[in-house]
């Protein structure tokens, strides 16, 4: 069975596809330090890369009954916490939010934590800094690709030879925000990148559709909603 970290607010519609492609949910509840629209991203709550899992003390004590979940279901997954105190402000809200494109680690490296730096170190990560400090949300990465709308962050990315499709901001949801993110927005699995609602909806459909199955990737929606930034998926 695999496992999937999903936030609380995923949709009815959304989360019966999900359990109809044979996964089961972990669903996080909010952070009651964050700003409640992302409260409960997995892309902002927690970090995880290869097996590791990343959050705080203050989250781990809110959230106690997931991470014993996540402890029965996946044992072979380590869990660590942090002692970074969150808070609703920029960029005391991000301080998990880091993306990896195989070897490398791009983050707000002068407010990302300590212990995402370390483990970077330990696997041998490539740390790049970015201004964005919220790099997972505003990133989908598959393979050496990435879709993002934003332009610093993708001239970053091609500078570092990711191979990089820049969209529009329009299309995806995240009240009471203006616009929401294309990685917060999707997740991947294996070789399928799913979709918070119906992926053709969005302005800029075609060229993310493209770079997906160029990459070999199979795009699926999970719904025939709005496409909704929800912090993505963590694929345990």
């Amino acid at each position: 069975m695999k496992y999937l970290i999903v936030d609380i607010r995923i949709s009815d519609k959304c989360e019966y596809s999900l359990l109809k492609e044979g996964f089961s949910l972990i669903k996080l509840p909010p952070d009651p330090a964050l700003p409640s629209p992302i409260a409960s991203h997995p892309d902002t709550a927690i970090f995880f890369s290869e097996g590791e899992i990343i959050t705080t003390a203050d989250y781990c004590d809110e959230a106690a009954y997931v991470f014993s979940d996540i402890r029965e279901f996946c044992p072979e997954v380590r869990i660590s916490f942090t002692a970074d105190k969150r808070t609703a402000k920029y960029p005391r809200d991000c301080v998990l939010n880091a993306l990896r494109i195989q070897n490398k680690l791009f983050c707000k490296s002068d407010s990302v934590s300590e212990e995402i730096l370390s483990l970077a170190t330990r696997r041998g990560y490539e740390i790049i800094h970015t201004n964005q400090g919220y790099p997972a949300c505003a990133t989908l990465s598959f393979g050496n690709s990435a879709v993002t709308s934003d332009k610093g962050l993708a001239s970053l990315l091609t500078k570092n030879g990711v191979r990089v499709t820049l969209i529009g901001t329009a299309g995806i949801s995240l009240p009471p925000y203006k616009y929401g993110f294309i990685g917060g927005a999707s997740g991947v699995v294996g070789e399928k990148i799913y979709f918070f609602g119906d992926i053709n909806s969005h302005p800029d459909s075609e060229a993310i559709l493209d770079a997906i199955r160029r990459e070999g990737f199979t795009p699926v929606s999970l719904s025939d909603e709005e496409l909704t930034d929800l912090g993505g998926i963590i694929a345990l």
